[in-house]
């Protein structure tokens, strides 16, 4: 019980930069599959018109 209410504020103190960056990794990594995604058919569909 003390550990978690001595977690709190360290927490929150915390809260700040580590949810930013976990934020711009997820951000980043879901545009980077989304592209990836999105590029994939595009790509298929152009080696298959030219092939």
């Amino acid at each position: 019980m003390t550990m978690g209410y001595r977690n709190r504020p360290t927490a929150a103190s915390q809260f700040a930069p580590a949810d930013l960056l976990r934020g711009i990794l997820v951000v980043s990594s879901f545009g980077f599959w989304a592209v990836m995604l999105g590029l994939m058919p595009v790509l298929l569909f152009r080696v298959w018109l030219v092939g």
